[in-house]
């Protein structure tokens, strides 16, 4: 699933007239506190954190747990500054703002032992324990694996939140809050502006104890795991996951303009399940089978362009239903092919996207120029070659 991503509507709106008046802010420069006080979805709010983006129509707002706000002038209604420099929360900050917005009284608990997450759950310990752990290792293993391919990573900036719901009811409720519209069988999203994770107890295993008045506990998890159908949700939230671990080590900057058929290739290449560890995902990327057989098919009709080049140029190739999937399956493709026969030439192209910034230019042609400066522009010659590289598997 494409990740949900900030206000759309102020977004189109707002954004560039930042860009066209001039007033870009660089994050290198913005050292100042500030602190602000707004309406955002219809109440008054204050944050602490840095402003990243200024015009006369109003602010782009960073607060200092990584979340990003679209503030107009006519929503604003304070702001100071003074002479502290800007600092990420600590673990005991974050945790004490969390609980003003999760309370305890309210049935919500907190997990800090996944550095760098934080879980925020009703659900469960086992299953937050459980969704922590995953979360912990798949930082780790994206890590290590884009490293060793020469790709230049970094500690994220600020401690990363996953609300983890008891069940699929107040995991809509809580989308619904984000104005994130959901797909009927959707169980995780990473939400762009929030910069959190939101999910929710898929095994069923603490909405079945709520009614009976019995805790759910790592066996009942472990069963889970093993059931044939878990494999599709265990997918979504690695998915989502992958999203939130690839904005905060700098694979992508969450501020730039970023290709869909990227993000969604990295998501796709590492969400293969193994239902056979004790965490239910792979220790490292695997061939994804689901989105190879899909490829095949769609390998088997009729092409007028190149898909490839296709689908770098254009990002609504993802967002409509009769071709959603099809190009999942080809990002997924393109990258498992980059990966294993051309990393070099990957780790330059990836460098090339992590230099760009929010006024970078971004538009179909551009994003082909900056592929076929790593690849070539003979793309016959390079579909010919990923496909017959992917049939073979």
């Amino acid at each position: 699933m494409i990740f949900a991503d900030m206000d759309k509507m102020k977004i189109r709106i707002f954004l560039p007239l930042l860009l066209l008046f001039g007033f870009i802010l660089s994050l290198d420069t913005v050292s100042a506190l500030e602190y602000v006080h707004f309406k955002h979805q219809g109440k008054e709010q204050t944050e602490e954190g840095r402003v990243i983006h200024e015009a006369p129509e109003g602010i782009a707002f960073e607060s200092r747990d990584g979340q990003y706000f679209v503030i107009t002038s006519k929503n604003l209604l304070s702001r100071k500054s003074d002479e502290a420099p800007f600092v990420p929360y600590t673990k005991t900050e974050m945790i004490e703002r969390l609980q003003k917005e999760f309370p305890p009284d309210k049935g919500f608990y907190y997990l800090d032992t996944h550095d760098p997450f934080i879980i925020v759950y009703t659900t469960s310990k086992p299953f937050a324990n459980w969704y922590g752990n995953l979360l912990k290792k798949l930082h780790e293993q994206y890590v290590l694996h884009w490293t060793r391919l020469g790709v230049k990573l970094t500690q994220p900036e600020f401690l990363m939140v996953a609300i983890v719901l008891s069940n699929e009811e107040r995991f809509r409720q809580y989308a619904k809050q984000d104005s994130v519209p959901l797909l009927k069988e959707q169980c995780a999203y990473y939400h762009k502006s929030t910069n959190r994770i939101a999910m929710y107890d898929m095994s069923g295993q603490q909405a079945l104890r709520e009614g009976i008045q019995r805790r759910a506990n790592a066996a009942d998890i472990q069963g889970f795991l093993r059931q044939p159908d878990s494999y599709n949700n265990i997918r979504s939230v690695i998915h989502e996951a992958v999203h939130q671990v690839g904005f905060n080590t700098g694979m992508h900057p969450r501020f730039t303009p970023n290709p869909i058929w990227l993000c969604e290739s990295l998501a796709v290449f590492h969400e293969v399940p193994d239902p056979k560890n004790r965490i239910g995902w792979t220790l490292g990327p695997h061939i994804n089978r689901d989105r190879l057989e899909q490829l095949k098919r769609y390998l088997g009709k009729p092409q007028q362009e190149s898909p490839i080049r296709k689908m770098i140029r254009d990002d609504n190739l993802f967002k409509q239903p009769d071709t959603a999937l099809d190009h999942y399956a080809l990002a997924w493709g393109l990258t498992y092919y980059l990966v294993k026969k051309r990393p070099k030439e990957l780790a330059a192209y990836l460098a090339i996207l992590q230099e760009k910034t929010l006024n970078s230019d971004d538009d179909a042609a551009i994003r082909l120029q900056e592929f076929e400066s790593c690849f070539g522009d003979d793309w016959k010659t390079f579909d010919k070659e990923c496909f017959n590289f992917l049939r073979r598997l």
